[in-house]
C-alpha cells in the first residue's frame, strides 16, 4: 500500500470525469441538428453525452472534434485527454499531452505531465525525458518515479555512475527502499554487469519477506540467459518450495525453463517503468479503487502492448465497473500466444452475453468447440447461453457432454448439475431433474439456490412438504435478501394454508422484486385468500403489466375476471 499511496496523488489531481454534470439524453441529437455553424458545443454536448454513459472512446472522439473546433480550450483539451487515456487511445493520449504542456498555460496536473514525460520516455529521448522531469519537481508521482525513469534514461545510455546517483534517493528511503534496490539489479543486469547483478538479485531474495517476486524471477532469467539452466532451475524449484506452489512462480518458472523468458521483463527501460505501472494498478485494484487502476493499466500498456497480463487485468476491471463493451476489447488485446488467451476468450464470451451480444458469444464458443471438442468450460459456457435462450434441449446436450468430462465430481462442480437439473425440469423430465438437483446438494449442500429450486419443486408438486419447507427455510437464511427465495417460503405457507404468513412473506418479496410477475402473482393469490381482495387485484394487474408469459397471463385474465375458487 506505500507502493499505492505514493503516487495517489497523481490519480487524484486531475478532475476527472464523474466531476461534470449529466447531459439529458436528447442534446446529442438535438444540437447534431441545430449547430450548423460547426462550433465546439454539439461535439461537446456530445462527448459529455458519452462520458456519462461510460462511452469513453466515443466521449474522446466528440471532445477531440470540440478541441478542433476551439483549439485554444484548455478545458476541452483536459477533458479529451482524460477520455483518450480512459479508453486506451495511449499514443493520442500522449501527444495531447506534449502540445497541452507545450501551450502558453499549461495545465499543472501530475497525470498529464505523467504521459508528457512518458511520450519522450517511450521515443527513447532520454535527454528530453531528463529535461521534463526536472520541469515539475513537485509533481505527486516525483519522489517515486521520477528516480527509476531518471535512471533509466542514464542506463539506456549506459552511463551507470549517473544511474545509481538517480536511484540513491529512492534507495536510502526506509519504506520505499527495496523498489530503489529491485530496480538497481535490474539495470546491473541490463548493462551486463552479471555479477554485481547476481549479488543484488540475491540480497533480494534473502529478504524474508520480499515486496516483490518479480526480482526473483529475473534472477532466474538471467541465469538461463547467461547459460547456468541448472542453477537457474534450482534456484527457481526452492524459491516455489518456499513460498508453497506460487502460481505466479510456477507459471513464470514454466516460461523461463521454457525458453520463452518472464512476461514482464523488467532489464530494460520500457519493461521497468511498465511494471512500475503494472504493479501500482494492482495495488489499486486490490484496494478496490478500479477507476485509478484502469487508468495505470493504460499506462502500462503504453509502455508494454506486448504483456497479457495487462489486458487480462484490465477486462477484469472494466466488468467490474459495468463496462462489459470495453472489457470485450481489453480481453480480445490478449496476444494468441499468451497462456491467459484461452480463459481470456472464457472471459470475453462473458462480457459479450453482459453487453447483449449472444449471437456473438454463441458463435465463438461453437468455433471454440470445433477446435477442442472436449472443452469442459466451453460446453458448459454453450449450455449456459442456451440454457438463457430456453433451448433446455441442447442445453441438456452440452451439460451431458461437459458432465461426462468430469472424473471424480468435487464441490464446485454443483452449479453444473443444477443447471441441467434446470433444464430436465422445464423440459417435465422429472426424474432427471431430481437426480441432478438431489447431486448438486450432495456436493455443496448449503447452497441457497439449490435448496431452494428443489424444495420449490417438492411443494409444487405437493412431495416431501415438511423437509421442502426447512430447506427453504435454510435457504432464506443464505439469502434472505433474495427475493426468489422469499418467494418460494411465501408460496411454501400459501400452498400448506398459512395464508397469514404467506403474506408477510411474499410482501417482503415484492419489495425486493417488485416487478416480477410471478411474485405479484403469488401475494395476489395470497390477499384474496385473506380476504383482502381489491389489493389482490391490484397485485394481478401489475403482475399482468410485467411482461408474464401467455400462460400466465391467460390465467391471470380468470382470476381478474371470476377471482379464486375456494380452496376444496
Amino acid at each position: 500500500m506505500a507502493f499505492a499511496l505514493a503516487l495517489v496523488g497523481c490519480a487524484g489531481q486531475g478532475s476527472g470525469p464523474a466531476t461534470l454534470a449529466p447531459a439529458p439524453s436528447a442534446l446529442h441529437s438535438e444540437f447534431n441538428a441545430v449547430d450548423a455553424d460547426n462550433t465546439m458545443y454539439g461535439p461537446f454536448l456530445a462527448a459529455t453525452l458519452a462520458q456519462q454513459n461510460e462511452q469513453h472512446a466515443s466521449a474522446a472522439h466528440y471532445f477531440l472534434e470540440a478541441l478542433n473546433a476551439d483549439p485554444e480550450s484548455g478545458f476541452v483539451a483536459d477533458r479529451a485527454f482524460f477520455q483518450l487515456l480512459y479508453a486506451g487511445r495511449m499514443d493520442e493520449a500522449a501527444s495531447l499531452a506534449v502540445k497541452m504542456q507545450h501551450s502558453p498555460n499549461p495545465a499543472q496536473d501530475d497525470l498529464l505531465h505523467l504521459m508528457y514525460v512518458l511520450e519522450a520516455y517511450k521515443n527513447e529521448n532520454w535527454q528530453v525525458v531528463r529535461e521534463r522531469l526536472k520541469e515539475q519537481q513537485g509533481a505527486g508521482y516525483g519522489f517515486l518515479v521520477t528516480p527509476i525513469l531518471e535512471a533509466w534514461s542514464y542506463a539506456a545510455e549506459n552511463n551507470l555512475v549517473a544511474a545509481s546517483k538517480a536511484l540513491a534517493p529512492l534507495i536510502n528511503d526506509p519504506r520505499l527502499g527495496v523498489i530503489g534496490q529491485e530496480h538497481y539489479a535490474y539495470i546491473l543486469d541490463h548493462l551486463g554487469r552479471y555479477d554485481a547483478a547476481s549479488t543484488a538479485y540475491q540480497t533480494l531474495a534473502d529478504d524474508e519477506r520480499p515486496a516483490s517476486l518479480q526480482p526473483l524471477v529475473a534472477y532466474a532469467d538471467m541465469l538461463t540467459r547467461t547459460g547456468k539452466e541448472q542453477a537457474a532451475r534450482e534456484f527457481l524449484g526452492e524459491q516455489t518450495k518456499r513460498f508453497g506452489d506460487n502460481r505466479f512462480l510456477l507459471r513464470e518458472g514454466m516460461r523461463i525453463t521454457g525458453g520463452f523468458g518472464p512476461s514482464q521483463d523488467a532489464t530494460n527501460p520500457r519493461g521497468a517503468a511498465g511494471l512500475v505501472f503494472y504493479r501500482l494498478a494492482t495495488e489499486f485494484a486490490q484496494s478496490r479503487s478500479q477507476q485509478a487502476a484502469i487508468v495505470y493499466l493504460r499506462v502500462a500498456s503504453y509502455l508494454t502492448p506486448e504483456v497479457s497480463e495487462i489486458y487480462f487485468l484490465l477486462g477484469n476491471l472494466l466488468e467490474q465497473i459495468d463496462t462489459p463493451e470495453s472489457a470485450v476489447s481489453a480481453y480480445a488485446t490478449v496476444p494468441q500466444t499468451s497462456p491467459l488467451k484461452p480463459l481470456a476468450e472464457l472471459r470475453r464470451i462473458g462480457a459479450l452475453r453482459s453487453a447483449g451480444r449472444d449471437g456473438e458469444a454463441e458463435a465463438l464458443l461453437r468455433a471454440a468447440l470445433r477446435d477442442a471438442p472436449h472443452s469442459s468450460a466451453h460446453l458448459s459456457a454453450l449450455a449456459d447461453l442456451l440454457r438463457d435462450a430456453e433451448k433446455f434441449e441442447e442445453a441438456v446436450h452440452y451439460y451431458s457432454q461437459a458432465i461426462g468430462q468430469i472424473r471424480s465430481a468435487e464441490q464446485s462442480d454443483w452449479f453444473i448439475f443444477f443447471a441441467r437439473g434446470v433444464c430436465y425440469e422445464r423440459l417435465g423430465n422429472w426424474q432427471q431433474a431430481e437426480a441432478d438437483l438431489k447431486t448438486a446438494l450432495q456436493l455443496n449442500p448449503g447452497e441457497a439456490s439449490v435448496l431452494n429450486y428443489l424444495g420449490y419443486s417438492w411443494i409444487d408438486r405437493g412431495k416431501n412438504i415438511d423437509e421442502a419447507k426447512a430447506m427453504i427455510e435454510q435457504a432464506v437464511e443464505e439469502q434472505p435478501d433474495d427475493g426468489f427465495i422469499i418467494d418460494s417460503l411465501g408460496w411454501v405457507h400459501y400452498l400448506t394454508g398459512d395464508y397469514h404468513a404467506a403474506v408477510e412473506y411474499l410482501e417482503q418479496a415484492v419489495r425486493l422484486e417488485p416487478t416480477d410477475p410471478t411474485i405479484n402473482d403469488h401475494l395476489g393469490d395470497a390477499y384474496w385468500r385473506v380476504g383482502r381482495r381489491i389489493e389482490a387485484r391490484f397485485q394481478w394487474r401489475h403482475a399482468m403489466d410485467n411482461g408474464p408469459s401467455d400462460d400466465e397471463r391467460k390465467t391471470l385474465k380468470e382470476k381478474l375476471e371470476l377471482g379464486l375458487e375456494e380452496p376444496s
